[in-house]
């Protein structure tokens, strides 16, 4: 009788995952702009991974500190503008290790972030966000009833992440293009320099 239950859930099982690989890969989401793939991806990890809150902290390399950009569930911290110094509580471990941290309890020893077990989160998983082979963020979600997350749910937020991570790159380039250009246009005089005996033109 046990045999019969493990092939009905083998399946199911599967099925499960593909379906939360295909929420995170869908290609549909390529069509939207950055901040609003980030937005979308955020609830789709939540959706696959059956989690309550979803948040993505973003490395500030000049203060070495994570902040809270974008988030699903967990609208305050992105609100109130939190940041977590690289090294310290739960998602500056996963940056500081460059690894994924899965948490069975959330409090006061194992988080920084009083907003999190303020919720009533009890149990959460995080990984790094890498780009270019240096992390520059972390993903992390949350389940407001204890629960443990197993390696093939710490697979799925990890290609969440990659995914994400994808998207804030695209964004930066994006602003040091803006910044490049915007450097370029103050440097060229606004008006030409008048010569006695010659004309200019400039384009």
């Amino acid at each position: 009788m046990g045999g019969n239950r493990e092939t009905v859930a083998g399946p199911a099982s599967v099925e499960a995952r593909l379906r939360g690989i295909q929420l995170i890969t869908d290609a549909a989401l390529s069509r939207l702009d950055e901040p609003e793939l980030l937005a979308e991806l955020l609830d789709r990890t939540r959706e696959a991974l059956r989690a309550d809150t979803a948040a993505a902290l973003l490395l500030d390399f000049s203060s070495g500190q994570l902040i809270a950009t974008a988030a699903a569930g967990l609208e305050e911290e992105v609100a109130q503008g939190v940041r977590i110094p690289v090294g310290h509580g739960f998602a500056g471990r996963i940056a500081a290790e460059h690894r994924p941290v899965v948490l069975d309890r959330v409090d006061h020893t194992t988080v920084l972030n009083p907003i999190l077990w303020a919720k009533g989160i009890q149990s959460m998983v995080g990984v790094p966000m890498v780009a270019g082979g240096r992390v520059i963020g972390v993903l992390h979600v949350g389940s407001l009833t204890p629960r443990r997350f197993t390696a093939d749910e710490v697979e799925l937020l990890q290609l969440a992440a990659d995914r994400a991570a994808a998207a804030v790159q695209s964004m930066t380039a994006q602003a040091d293009r803006a910044a490049v250009t915007a450097l370029q246009r103050s440097l060229v005089p606004s008006a030409l320099p008048a010569v006695a005996g010659v004309e200019l033109a400039a384009r």
